[in-house]
């Protein structure tokens, strides 16, 4: 079993703020147990994988476990579900469609044309990437 960096997790807690002396012992503690849940979501994520026509664990996988299982529900903004260009598009026209409404401001035919303009320059710009 492969395990995590001592170093490396003594620094990164070492970057929250009033951490300046930590025992090696709470270092050795903290490593371990990030090990325990990464291999805990690793096969909570593999027993997705059984479920589903994949034959190689992947992030599709993870996102299944962290959303449907209660113990990982911290981690559903750092793991969020994958959505198309197309669908993140249409959330924000909803979401334009409700600040609008609710403050009155512009009509219909302003939002229609400035979200059209906004596909189209999108979309040009992500061709060339």
């Amino acid at each position: 079993m492969a395990h995590l960096s001592i170093s490396r997790t003594k620094t990164i807690m070492k970057t929250t703020d009033g951490a300046d002396s930590i025992s090696k012992e709470a270092v050795l503690l903290t490593s371990r147990a990030t090990e325990l849940f990464i291999k805990e979501l690793a096969l909570a994520g593999y027993a997705d994988l059984k479920n589903s026509s994949s034959s190689k664990l992947n992030y599709n996988n993870l996102v299944n476990v962290v959303h449907k299982d209660s113990r990982y529900s911290f981690l559903e903004y750092m793991i969020p579900k994958k959505i198309t260009v197309r669908e993140y598009k249409e959330m924000m026209r909803k979401k334009e469609k409700g600040t609008s409404s609710e403050s009155g401001t512009t009509d219909d035919s302003e939002e229609e044309g400035s979200s059209a303009s906004n596909e189209t320059g999108s979309d040009a710009g992500s061709e060339g990437k």
